[in-house]
C-alpha cells in the first residue's frame, strides 16, 4: 500500500490482526506500518497516538459482532442474557486481547458497545425495574462474562497466539488429588471421573445462577413498593 492510498480503516484492521496473532504486547506503530508496507510516521496522519489506536480497534470489534435485532422475536431477557454469552464467549475466544480493552474505561462503551448495553438493558426492563438497575443487571452480566472467559483465553493474554489457548482445562478435583491432598470440602468430587470441568458449562451455569438472582430482586423490589 502506498501512502497516498493508507486510510485509518487498513490501519486499524492492520492492527487487529497483530494483536489477534502476537498480543497487545506486539503493537506497536512500527510493526502495524510495516504490515502495510508504508513509513511508521505516514499512520500519525490518521490515528494520532496508542490510545486512540486502542480505542479505534475496541469499537471496529464491537462494531464487526452486535447483538442481534429484537425485531419479530419473542425473546425473554433470560433469552437476551443467554445471546449475550453465547456472542461474547465467541468474541473474547477470536480477539482475546479485547477483553483486556473492554475492561479500560477510556477504551470501552464506544457507540458500538453502547448500542450492546441499550439492547440488553431493554431485555431487564421486563422486570420493571428501573433503567439504572436494568443497566447495573447489564453491566454485571458483561463482568461475569468476562470473568469466566478469562480462564480460558489466559494462555493467549499472557503469551503469542500460538500457545493455543484452547488447550487450557481446568482440572477436576479428581486430578488435582494426583498432585497433593485435596479439601475436606472438595471430598465427595473425589469420585468424579471426568478428566476436566468444561469452562462453557461453567459459564452458562452461573449465568443461570445471576438470572435466579435478578429475577429474586426484582420481585423483592416490586413487593416492597407495592406496600
Amino acid at each position: 500500500m502506498t501512502e497516498n492510498k493508507l486510510h485509518r480503516t487498513a490501519i486499524v484492521d492492520a492492527a487487529i490482526e497483530l494483536a489477534d496473532t502476537e498480543g497487545l504486547d506486539a503493537l506497536s506503530m512500527r510493526r502495524i506500518a510495516d504490515r502495510l508496507g508504508v513509513g511508521a510516521m505516514s499512520l500519525y496522519r490518521h490515528i494520532a497516538n496508542k490510545d486512540e489506536l486502542l480505542t479505534a480497534m475496541t469499537d471496529e470489534v464491537a462494531r464487526r459482532t452486535p447483538y442481534p435485532s429484537p425485531e419479530g422475536q419473542q425473546w425473554t431477557w433470560r433469552d437476551r442474557v443467554r445471546i449475550a454469552a453465547e456472542i461474547d464467549w465467541a468474541l473474547y475466544r477470536q480477539h482475546p486481547w479485547v477483553l483486556l480493552t473492554f475492561a479500560t474505561p477510556r477504551y470501552s462503551l464506544g457507540p458500538p458497545s453502547l448500542a450492546c448495553l441499550t439492547w440488553l438493558v431493554d431485555g431487564f426492563l421486563e422486570l420493571e425495574v428501573s433503567t439504572r438497575e436494568a443497566t447495573n443487571m447489564a453491566l454485571t452480566v458483561w463482568n461475569y462474562i468476562s470473568g469466566a472467559t478469562l480462564p480460558k483465553i489466559s494462555t493467549a493474554l499472557m503469551t503469542r497466539k500460538d500457545a493455543h489457548p484452547d488447550g487450557n482445562q481446568l482440572r477436576s478435583p479428581a486430578t488435582a488429588a494426583a498432585d497433593g491432598s485435596v479439601p475436606l470440602a472438595l471430598a465427595e468430587l473425589m469420585n468424579n471421573t471426568e478428566g476436566t470441568l468444561p469452562y462453557e458449562e461453567l459459564l452458562y451455569s452461573g449465568l443461570d445462577a445471576l438470572c435466579d438472582g435478578f429475577e429474586v430482586r426484582a420481585a423483592r423490589h416490586a413487593r416492597m413498593t407495592s406496600t
